[in-house]
């Protein structure tokens, strides 16, 4: 077989590999402040999702779309791991997210400035927008929270630091019932666009969101 031939069917392992997590871990909706992994047996399928045979382009993303779905597993840790030898904005993209998730959010905003304007950035926005037309904003109880959303979707461009003010203050002070739900629906359509993303620049096509 030819050196071609070998990398279409590496990538054919590897595209139907990860869509068969995917189908596993698209629809759980992670914490904004997860304590310990959804399901450690996640994280084995996750990690027994070989890169070998593709094209050396593709392995950073290849790696981004494995620490993305760590994330979504919750798995911390092991995302962490990944994206930190990730040297793109996309991997800077996924540490800012974790850093994020674990609490650390000064560290999560300086990954996010690393990562700058990023590709999924005009598709998250609209999609931002659309799920905040589900909910009633009045129904949360801190006016402060409340306009920081509005503020969030109804700006130019996605503001990654506006969102991770607005993960911290729900996480450590407001604790509402109604704007946990809104924003973690937020994150977990981050995740699952960025993912996506990782999977496309990885030699995949798309993934059914």
């Amino acid at each position: 077989m030819s050196l071609i031939g070998k990398e279409v069917k590496s990538t054919l392992a590897w595209t139907e590999a990860v869509s068969r997590v995917w189908n596993i871990l698209k629809d759980h909706k992670p914490s904004l402040y997860p304590m310990e992994e959804w399901d450690d047996l996640h994280d084995i399928r996750i990690a027994k999702l070989s890169t070998e045979g593709l094209e050396p382009s593709c392995v950073p993303y290849a790696l981004a779309v494995k620490a993305g779905l760590h994330l979504l597993n919750e798995s911390l840790d092991k995302s962490h791991s990944l994206s930190q030898d990730i040297h793109n904005p996309t991997g800077s993209y996924w540490h800012g997210i974790m850093h994020r998730m674990e609490g650390d959010y000064s560290n999560a905003k300086y990954w996010f400035r690393q990562a700058g304007v990023h590709s999924i950035h005009e598709s998250l926005l609209a999609a931002a927008q659309e799920v905040c037309k589900g909910y009633d904003l009045n129904m949360i109880g801190s006016d402060s929270l409340k306009n920081k959303l509005e503020a969030l979707v109804s700006g130019p461009t996605w503001n990654a630091n506006l969102f991770v003010d607005l993960v911290e203050q729900q996480v450590t002070v407001v604790q509402d019932d109604t704007s946990d739900e809104l924003i973690t629906e937020l994150q977990w359509t981050e995740i699952k666009l960025l993912v996506q993303y990782s999977y496309q620049q990885s030699g995949g096509n798309s993934l059914e969101l």
